[in-house]
């Protein structure tokens, strides 16, 4: 019998060390419930620091190296979803170790993060999944803008990417007197992934393009030239950079491993839905925000977070551009929509007069003074400047809910901002018309008066203008009634629609006239697919890439016909 158990004790030891692992991981994996919540902090230690303690040295825990072994009730969780995408190695630095103590020194602040995030990282996870992205970089908007869609910094920053206009504009980020796209959440994370894998493919390193997101791609490029001059081999730790620079990459690696295991770290992370959170609709409409809440079933809050680059209480509609909706109220959004036959469009746009009292204005359009700076943003402004604003054009909408739709996105910027938001499209007019009226339908000639005066007042071109009254000349006499509307559309409406049209023009110049630097590892058919144009019109608008030359630093020439 003694015989026996020393045969077996070998086997028996085999098979507990078997199960080891297993039965650490599962103690070790705290898996949240989708309502539990963040949690407070480990108790304070204020006796010195333990070298392999997970807080200062989450590497020493096998469970940042590797995702938990995912249970059942994880298997709808994003987070999981997260975990399993990461690829940036671990980085064990004071730097990193220092920004995971001041993360997990906020409970508070990293639940609201988290909650703020539900509403995007689906999609997002989603992008950086399909362009083979290590998802670390879906965490960027942590670091980038805690997850607050209208976020503005400083360095005039604006959206979850925090987008300078300049770089928002490189990678087609449409600015408008009704839209800014760098607050857009779907064509922001477009354009920062596009970015940020231009950087990878220039820099050939994640934490290097990163640095680049940052500072710039000339700055990294600049130190990695000192570095190099200098027998360095290239590598973020290897380059003299700004400190804000410095702290960014730590920042997001203190994130990584956080979320990678947040129990090391004191904290819990609720469950996400594995699933989609909005879906975007086409209108084929201008219409109100405040409407398009009430036909979906949702609150104007609700519908701002969605849609942050809307500025305006308004959606200008375009063919490219849509209005994002809960899931589960699109389907009642486009029905109600399809029933509903009363007018769209409660604001107009009206180009004040430069000098011209806001008091006066909010007098002649019904609308209280504090309303008017709401929804236009206008400050302490007492006087216009020949800028386009937003006025009612009917009495039939309940002035308290139209207050409140102002209210909210006032508060917005006052809440988010730390910059004032995107200036209107500047517009003067020259004379004053002495018998203008809300909603004018016709307009009496004065003295002075021009016909291009006219136009412009109304915001009209003069071809408009003469089309509309059946004119020949640009000749106006005084007195003469001209007509302001067809009677077919609003003059709302058609003012929308001429903005728009104005913008696409715009957008189209702006298109046409684009360049795109070539950059190593840059392939023909990554930039055709890139600005959506065909190989061989980029060979026939580029001589050496038709030779089949493409250096790094040419310009290509990228035009958009028709």
């Amino acid at each position: 019998m003694i015989k026996i158990k020393f045969h077996l004790a070998p086997l028996f030891a085999l098979v507990a060390a078997l199960f080891a692992p297993q039965a650490f991981a599962d103690e070790g994996a705290i898996v949240p419930t989708p309502t539990e919540s963040v949690v407070k902090l480990p108790e304070a230690d204020n006796g010195p620091a333990v070298s392999n303690s997970p807080l200062l040295n989450p590497s020493a825990n096998p469970m940042l190296n590797k995702p938990a072994l995912a249970l059942p009730s994880e298997q709808t969780d994003l987070w999981v979803r997260v975990r399993q995408g990461f690829k940036m190695g671990e980085v064990d630095t004071a730097a990193v170790r220092a920004q995971e103590r001041i993360y997990a020194s906020k409970p508070e602040y990293m639940q609201r993060v988290i909650e703020r995030s539900r509403r995007y990282m689906y999609f997002i996870v989603g992008e950086v999944e399909k362009r083979g992205m290590p998802t670390e970089i879906a965490l960027l908007p942590i670091v980038e803008s805690a997850f607050i869609p209208r976020a503005q910094s400083h360095a005039a920053a604006s959206g979850l990417w925090q987008f300078i206009p300049s770089t928002g504009q490189r990678y087609g980020l449409e600015r408008t007197w009704w839209y800014d796209g760098r607050q857009d959440v779907m064509a922001a994370t477009y354009a920062a992934l596009d970015y940020l894998q231009d950087l990878y493919n220039l820099f050939g390193d994640w934490q290097l393009a990163l640095a680049a997101y940052n500072w710039g791609e000339g700055g990294v490029g600049r130190a990695l030239a000192k570095s190099r001059a200098k027998g360095l081999e290239d590598g973020f730790d290897n380059i003299k950079k700004p400190q804000e620079t410095e702290n960014y990459v730590p920042k997001l690696l203190a994130v990584r491993n956080i979320i990678a295991n947040p129990a090391a770290f004191g904290l819990s992370i609720p469950a996400m839905p594995n699933q989609p959170y909005f879906q975007p609709v086409s209108t084929g409409k201008h219409m109100d925000l405040q409407l398009a809440a009430k036909l979906a079933g949702t609150t104007v809050e609700e519908l701002l977070q969605l849609n942050p680059g809307l500025i305006r209480p308004v959606f200008a509609h375009k063919e490219d551009r849509k209005l994002l909706l809960p899931v589960d109220k699109v389907v009642a959004f486009e029905e109600n929509l399809q029933r509903y036959d009363k007018p769209l469009l409660s604001w107009q746009p009206y180009v004040t007069k430069r000098g011209e009292s806001f008091e006066g204005i909010a007098g002649k359009f019904g609308i209280q003074m504090a309303e008017l700076r709401d929804v236009n943003k206008l400050g302490s402004a007492r006087a216009a400047n020949g800028q386009t604003i937003l006025v009612p054009i009917r009495d039939s909408v309940d002035v308290s809910e139209r207050q409140n739709l102002a209210a909210l996105i006032a508060g917005a910027g006052k809440q988010e901002a730390d910059q004032p938001p995107v200036a209107a499209r500047q517009a003067s007019a020259r004379t004053e018309s002495r018998t203008e009226s809300r909603a004018e339908s016709s307009y009496q000639v004065q003295r002075g008066d021009t016909l291009f005066s006219i136009a412009k007042r109304n915001g009209m071109t003069a071809a408009e203008l003469k089309r509309l009254n059946g004119m020949r000349s640009n000749h106006v006499a005084q007195g003469s009634i001209l007509k302001l509307e067809d009677g077919g559309r609003s003059q709302a409406a058609d003012k929308l629609a001429r903005s728009d049209k104005n913008d696409k023009a715009d957008s189209a110049k702006a298109s046409a006239q684009r360049q795109h630097v070539v950059r190593r590892g840059d392939t023909l058919d990554e930039i055709a697919r890139r600005y959506d144009v065909s190989v061989s019109d980029l060979k026939k608008w580029n001589r050496p890439a038709a030779r089949g030359a493409l250096r790094v630093g040419y310009k290509l020439q990228i035009r958009h016909e028709g």
